[in-house]
């Protein structure tokens, strides 16, 4: 099987490198430093390999759920960006085809090879569909993953409770939400913080008020990056009340200092 892998992935990579010469990314010189990847990385925009993964490779005569353990194996094996992607997409397509259960005992080890937001993103877009389908069982994986020393499985203990509200049919009850995000207030990982910010602006547009609630408790202590991503879309009075909140108890810390 892993020279079966191997091989698989060499024609992912040879595909995909073949398109480079015709695919321009403009904005951002270090493309790597960008999504911060410690993996290979072609160069590739997101619409072209896209574009790629739907032309399909020779492994796609097998049956969907051989198709699904050549995509786990080359996840497993890849060191590739790009391939890494590729496997997200094949997930992305295809996930309604698949006993839910099962495909969950595959994904949930996804996580572990997770270095990226990129990534993390695509994998929580999943993660929060199958929680749809399964939500006690993956929300008792979410609260391991909440107290994980891995920065990115407490991500996805956040973003891949429901990602984008407005793509969600259904959603754990508000108390349960928000029960996830109270310990990882004071989280110092960046993306941690940024996805915390992102779960509150969600579930916000589908709790507004116990979310006003929550914000009114916490906003003196919230990261910066976690409430400028938590009051984006909030009323524009209350978004202020909370700011002034945050510049008084500044206030109150700068004059405790320099009594000091």
């Amino acid at each position: 099987m892993v020279l079966i892998t191997s091989a698989y992935i060499s024609e992912i990579i040879n595909k995909l490198t073949e398109k480079k010469a015709y695919d321009k990314i403009s904005g951002h010189s270090d493309l790597k430093s960008y999504i911060g990847t410690k993996y290979d990385l072609i160069g590739l925009a997101v619409p072209m390999q896209r574009s790629i993964f739907k032309t399909g490779y020779t492994f796609n005569i097998l049956s969907l759920e051989d198709q699904l353990s050549v995509w786990n194996a080359i996840w497993e094996s890849a060191d590739v960006y790009e391939v890494l992607s590729q496997c997200i997409y094949f997930i992305e397509k295809n996930w309604l085809r698949f006993d839910t259960n099962k495909l969950w005992a595959i994904l949930r080890t996804w996580v572990k090879k997770i270095d990226n937001w990129a990534h993390s993103d695509g994998l929580s877009d999943i993660y929060a569909h199958l929680m749809e389908k399964m939500p006690e069982e993956i929300y008792s994986q979410y609260q391991v993953w909440n107290k994980s020393e891995n920065p990115w499985e407490r991500r996805q203990s956040l973003v891949g409770m429901l990602l984008y509200s407005k793509k969600r049919k259904t959603l754990l009850p508000a108390i349960k939400l928000l029960d996830m995000v109270e310990p990882l207030i004071t989280d110092k990982d960046y993306f941690v913080q940024k996805g915390l910010g992102w779960a509150l602006r969600e579930i916000g547009n589908v709790y507004p008020y116990e979310t006003m609630a929550f914000l009114s408790k916490y906003c003196t202590i919230l990261h910066p990056v976690a409430f400028a991503t938590a009051v984006e879309k909030i009323n524009p009075e209350f978004k202020n009340t909370l700011k002034l909140q945050r510049k008084h108890k500044r206030s109150l810390t700068t004059s405790s200092v320099k009594l000091v």
